[in-house]
C-alpha cells in the first residue's frame, strides 16, 4: 500500500472515529518508580500501618466488561500518546511479573476525539489477534507522540501486518466501534476522567495518592483488593 493511499485511509479513520467526546485528558498519577527491593524492604512494606480506605486509595466501579477474562485480573485504560501511560508501562510490566496469576485486559480510551484514531488502531490489531504489538506501538508513540500516515504504514510493514485486512477492519468493523463505545461508556459511567487507570477485578479503581508511590505499594494495594473479592 503506497503512502498516499495510507494517508487517505487514516484520514477516513479520523472521520469514522468522531462519534462524540467527553471531558477526559491524560492525567498524571502520583509518581511511581520501579525500584528493586530487598526482602527486608518488602517485609517492611507489608507490615506498614497504612490502612487502605475506600474513596481514598480506591473506589468501587461497576459495569466493567472484563471480556471473558476470569479473576484475578487487572483492567487498564490507556492512550498510546499519553506520556504518563508510557511511563507507567514498566511499572505495569513489573506488576504482571511479580503477580503472574493476574490477567490483563487492556482498553484504549476513546472519549476524546484525538484519541479515537489511536483506539481504532489498537482495537483493529486486537481483532486481528495482534495485541502483542501493543508494546512496540507504545515505543513508537514515545518517539513520535502522534503517528503520521508514513509512521503507521512503516509500522505495519515492519511487523508484517496485512494492511488491506487492517484497514478493512478499522473502517468497517462494528466490533471495533463497539469496543470504543464500551470503553468510553465505562469511563464516563465510573467517573474515570484520565489515564492511565487501573481497575482490580473489574470492581476497584485504584486512585493513587502520595502513599501509593512505589511498585511495592501498588502491589500491596492490589493484594488487599484481591482479598476483598
Amino acid at each position: 500500500m503506497n503512502v498516499k493511499l495510507a494517508a487517505v485511509k487514516i484520514a477516513k479513520l479520523l472521520v469514522l472515529a468522531g462519534f462524540g467526546s467527553l471531558l477526559l485528558a491524560c492525567s498524571d498519577p502520583e509518581a511511581v518508580t520501579e525500584r528493586s527491593t530487598s526482602a527486608a524492604e518488602q517485609t517492611q512494606v507489608s507490615e506498614q500501618t497504612i490502612k487502605f480506605e475506600q474513596d481514598v486509595h480506591y473506589k468501587l466501579v461497576e459495569n466493567i466488561d472484563i471480556e471473558h477474562a476470569t479473576p484475578p485480573l487487572l483492567v487498564q485504560y490507556f492512550w498510546f500518546g499519553c506520556q504518563h501511560c508510557q511511563q507507567f508501562e514498566p511499572v505495569l510490566e513489573a506488576i504482571m511479573l511479580r503477580r503472574p496469576e493476574l490477567s490483563l485486559v487492556r482498553k484504549h480510551a476513546a472519549s476524546v476525539s484525538h484519541w479515537q484514531t489511536d483506539a481504532r488502531i489498537f482495537y483493529s490489531l486486537q481483532q486481528m489477534g495482534l495485541e502483542h504489538l501493543t508494546e512496540p506501538l507504545f515505543a513508537l508513540y514515545r518517539e513520535k507522540r502522534q503517528l503520521t500516515p508514513v509512521d503507521l504504514q512503516q509500522f505495519l510493514t515492519t511487523h508484517q501486518v496485512d494492511q488491506k485486512m487492517f484497514f478493512d477492519i478499522a473502517e468497517t468493523s462494528e466490533q471495533v466501534v463497539n469496543k470504543m463505545r464500551q470503553s468510553s461508556s465505562e469511563m464516563q459511567t465510573n467517573g474515570i476522567r484520565g489515564v492511565p487507570a487501573l481497575v482490580v477485578n473489574g470492581k476497584y479503581l485504584i486512585t493513587p495518592t502520595a502513599e501509593i508511590n512505589s511498585l511495592e505499594m501498588y502491589l500491596a494495594l492490589i493484594d488487599y483488593l484481591q482479598q476483598k473479592t
